[in-house]
């Protein structure tokens, strides 16, 4: 059951993205694809928009390893599935994916569907909610974010809850915070480098 709650948590896990340099992302350049970077422990993560979608690639360090793990994202607050050393995971939600207007909204929720290596494993919901504006500064850069409570239940397992601050302009989560069931900071990503595409 352990590694089954730590699957789900990459699963449903979204990391930050810090400019390097003073150079502030546009919404032009995420269409190219961002690579961010961290150096201990090492993380690499490359971003690319496919339609309505978010693919994304990842170099995690583990037991003295580099693991690729990839992932597509319905909405960038939203993880459909994750491929990585333990397998394929996937989300299916009944509801539609209709984020985009949160602040609207408040809230989005919607009855969720593990399966693990194409079979159904467990079935709980997913809630997602807008807690308020604000703005998040990375580097010399600052962006304005949606705050964002992210909360996934499902059945005999402890809940894997999110705070999550999202660019809408970018369409980024830009900072992420892992937190327990009685909402306290269990962890955070930061990145050290950023780029825009592939390469050196």
């Amino acid at each position: 059951m352990s590694i089954l709650l730590r699957s789900l948590s990459l699963l449903v896990g979204i990391t930050l993205a810090v400019p390097a340099f003073g150079n502030c992302l546009t919404a032009n350049e995420t269409k190219q694809g961002v690579l961010l970077t961290r150096e201990v422990p090492f993380l690499s993560v490359f971003y690319k928009p496919d339609g309505p979608r978010l693919t994304e690639q990842k170099l995690v360090e583990r037991n003295r390893s580099l693991q690729p793990v990839s992932a597509v994202y319905l909405h960038p607050l939203l993880v459909e599935k994750r491929v990585g050393p333990n397998g394929k995971h996937e989300l299916k939600y009944a509801n539609e994916i209709a984020l985009d207007d949160l602040p609207q909204k408040k809230n989005w929720q919607s009855d969720t569907t593990l399966f693990i290596n194409g079979k159904k494993s467990v079935s709980g919901t997913t809630f997602i909610r807008f807690d308020g504006l604000g703005e998040e500064t990375i580097s010399s850069c600052s962006y304005k974010v949606w705050a964002i409570n992210s909360r996934l239940e499902l059945t005999e397992l402890p809940p894997i809850i999110f705070e999550q601050y999202y660019s809408p302009e970018l369409r980024l989560v830009l900072r992420s915070v892992r937190l327990g069931p009685s909402n306290q900071p269990l962890s955070e990503v930061r990145f050290d480098r950023l780029q825009i595409g592939w390469g050196n």
